[in-house]
C-alpha cells in the first residue's frame, strides 16, 4: 500500500485519497466502498470497475460518468471539468464520515456540474448523502446576471 491519504479501511490498494472502504484498488479519490477497481472518482459502491466518475452502485463497468457509459475522451473531459470547477476542494474524512464535507462545496459548483448532459442529480445525491438545490438563490442570481452582462469581473463590480 502506498500513497494513502485521509482515508480509512484501505487494503491492498494504492493512490487512495479521501476515501473509505477501499480494497484491491488503485487511483481512488473521494469515494467509498470500492473493490477491485481503478481510476474511481467521487463514487460509491463500485466493484470491479475502471474509469468511473460520479457513479453509484455499479460493477463490471468501464468508462462511466453518472452511471452512463461515455467514451474514453469524454470521461477525461468530465474528469478535467470536475477538477477545474471544484478547484482545490478536498473531502476531509472526519469520524469516518464526509457527508457534511460535501456541503462545503458551493452551490454554484453543483450548478456548473449539472450543465453536463450526462449529469444525474439522483446519482449524485446518493453519493454525497443529501439533496442538492440547483436553483439560484437571490444573491447567486444577481452575481450570475452581473457576470453575464460583464459588470462583474474577478469579484469586482465594474462601472459601465
Amino acid at each position: 500500500m502506498e500513497n494513502i491519504k485521509n482515508s480509512t479501511n484501505v487494503d491492498s490498494s494504492c493512490n487512495v485519497y479521501s476515501s473509505r472502504n477501499v480494497d484491491s484498488s488503485c487511483s481512488v479519490d473521494s469515494s467509498r466502498n470500492v473493490d477491485s477497481s481503478r481510476n474511481v472518482y467521487s463514487s460509491r459502491n463500485v466493484y470491479s470497475t475502471r474509469y468511473v466518475i460520479f457513479c453509484n452502485d455499479i460493477k463490471l463497468k468501464e468508462l462511466y460518468a453518472f452511471n452512463k457509459q461515455v467514451t474514453y475522451l469524454r470521461f477525461f473531459e468530465i474528469k478535467n471539468f470536475w477538477n477545474k470547477i471544484k478547484d482545490d476542494f478536498k473531502l476531509e474524512l472526519k469520524d469516518n464520515k464526509w457527508e457534511d464535507e460535501w456541503k462545503k462545496l458551493p452551490n454554484y459548483v453543483w450548478q456548473k456540474l449539472a450543465t453536463l448532459p450526462e449529469f444525474d442529480e439522483e446519482v449524485v445525491e446518493k453519493i454525497i448523502g443529501y439533496e442538492l438545490n440547483l436553483e439560484d438563490n437571490d444573491v447567486e442570481k444577481a452575481i450570475r446576471l452581473l457576470t453575464e452582462k460583464g459588470h462583474l469581473v474577478d469579484g469586482k463590480i465594474l462601472n459601465k
